[in-house]
């Protein structure tokens, strides 16, 4: 039975994939085997060579890169059922026995491409209403803000003063 490739990231569409022997290139465009319409993903994104049950991916030279186990693909690697390819913002996961499909959803954490919010706190600020800004600011550079702006009004008196007479 030939290996299948699903689509685990959150709100995304499509597959599964089958993977039989031979080239399956993935990407965005239409001539793709395994097509990703996702902005992230190239036209000719990957390419996966399936021979004997034996997966290996390359990518293609994509702009935003192929990654397992989130170390950038930059050689051919070889897969096997259970791994996470990422292509782009795109994450898929090989799977050889479609029964444990479900399962597999289940224990995987599906991946959101929803950016989190950031809280208060993650900028190291003591209390967690605080300003990370707040927390950094000086007394040295309010004074300098100060002189800047009696300097500056100093001297646009003085410019006015030499203007009229």
């Amino acid at each position: 039975m030939a290996t299948l490739l699903y689509i685990i990231t959150e709100g995304m569409q499509g597959g599964p994939f089958e993977l039989p022997n031979g080239t399956h290139i993935l990407g965005s465009a239409d001539e793709s085997n395994i097509v990703i319409p996702d902005s992230t993903i190239s036209a000719q994104h990957g390419q996966f060579t399936v021979t004997d049950g034996q997966i290996v991916y390359q990518d293609l030279g994509s702009q935003n890169g192929s990654f397992v186990s989130e170390q950038p693909i930059t050689q051919p690697v070889t897969l096997s059922p259970g791994h996470i390819l990422q292509a782009g913002n795109v994450h898929l996961q090989l799977v050889d026995n479609p029964e444990a499909v479900e399962s597999v959803k289940r224990e995987t954490a599906v991946i959101s491409n929803i950016p989190i919010a950031i809280e208060p706190g993650d900028f190291g600020s003591i209390e967690s209403g605080a300003s990370a800004f707040e927390a950094k600011s000086s007394k040295w550079v309010k004074t300098y803000v100060i002189i800047a702006i009696v300097i500056g009004a100093l001297l646009g008196g003085l410019l006015v003063f030499m203007v009229l007479m």
